[in-house]
């Protein structure tokens, strides 16, 4: 693993003790999976620590070091008493400069958790006065969905982002506040409170997202991308093919009752609602396509048989539909 030539360029290695040696509060890698941790316990007591840790010495405490990179290594030797691990000195950073110089560390190594991303990112927000996303990837070095992923997590309720930092040391499978439950969740409230004013004056944000988050601790919620549903809703909505007060009905019980989910909503009030749309944007295409087969004049004698079998179909569903 080797460090950032320009990081070393004016740095100095010395042998340190790691009680010497406090984290870096601004590493975007803020939690840590035990297993991996108990691997490279292992690779240290078999080989030692192969890669110097990187420092800088805290002006307000001399003698006293900050990591700027190699926290697994140093959590490993405090684990296995080490009394030395290498490392390499570099001068003081100012807070900018450590916030992005983690950030640029860190994006080349194994994904870290995106409410890290999130947290680290905000300090970045809030010392360099910078808001754009194309600006802020740039100065992190983490891609501009990225960004925007984590700007979403910001958004939410601080209560929903202390859940998620809960359990931000958990394996995937054992976490129930999950980054990517709360950014379904997210899109979800956003589009019904923009799509459905009615149901938007009458719940709030914090409200909605608890609620729907709740049908995650009950389990409830067959799959997070079931909130996609409620996208669908909405579009069942255009043109008015399901009945608007039945689905604020529904809404309300999908926010009140924890026991009602997404996939039930879409299904008794909005499926077919939907089938209708998506069957409008099709016969649209349909009609496109039809309209420069005219134009053109030649058809063939399989879909002369195809389109007179559509007319008779389309036929019976306008009879049965008068």
């Amino acid at each position: 693993m080797t460090q950032p030539p320009e990081m070393l360029s004016s740095s100095r290695q010395a042998e340190l003790n790691p009680a010497s040696i406090k984290p870096n509060p601004n590493n975007p890698r803020r939690y840590f999976n035990e297993e991996r941790l108990d691997l490279l316990r292992t690779s240290i007591q078999e080989v030692g620590i192969l890669v110097p840790l990187i420092v800088y010495e805290d002006p307000e405490n001399p003698g006293t070091f900050v990591l700027m990179d190699g926290e697994r290594r140093w959590r490993c030797s405090i684990d296995l008493g080490l009394r030395a691990v290498p490392t390499n000195v570099i001068p003081v950073p100012d807070p900018l400069e450590n916030l992005l110089r983690m950030f640029n560390i860190h994006n080349v190594r194994e994904d870290w958790p995106l409410i890290s991303v999130a947290l680290s990112l905000r300090e970045v927000m809030q010392i360099s006065g910078e808001r754009g996303e194309k600006r802020l990837s740039e100065m992190t070095g983490v891609t501009r969905s990225t960004v925007r992923r984590a700007r979403r997590l910001l958004s939410l309720p601080e209560e929903e982002i202390e859940l998620i930092l809960d359990e931000a040391h958990l394996d995937r499978n054992d976490q129930v506040h999950r980054e990517d439950l709360y950014l379904e969740i997210e899109a979800a409230e956003s589009v019904l409170r923009s799509a459905v004013p009615s149901f938007a004056a009458k719940h709030t944000r914090a409200e909605v997202i608890r609620a729907f988050a709740r049908k995650a601790e009950e389990k409830t919620l067959r799959a997070v991308t079931d909130f996609r549903l409620l996208g669908r809703l909405t579009k069942a909505l255009e043109n008015n093919p399901v009945d608007a007060d039945l689905v604020d009905y529904a809404l309300d019980e999908l926010v009140t009752d924890v026991r009602v989910t997404p996939q039930e909503v879409f299904e008794n009030f909005a499926a077919e609602g939907y089938r209708q749309q998506t069957l409008i944007k099709k016969a649209e295409v349909l009609a496109d396509d039809l309209t420069s087969l005219r134009d053109e004049g030649v058809v063939s004698a399989a879909l002369s048989e195809r389109l007179l079998t559509l007319r008779q179909l389309i036929d019976q569903i306008l009879e049965v539909a008068r």
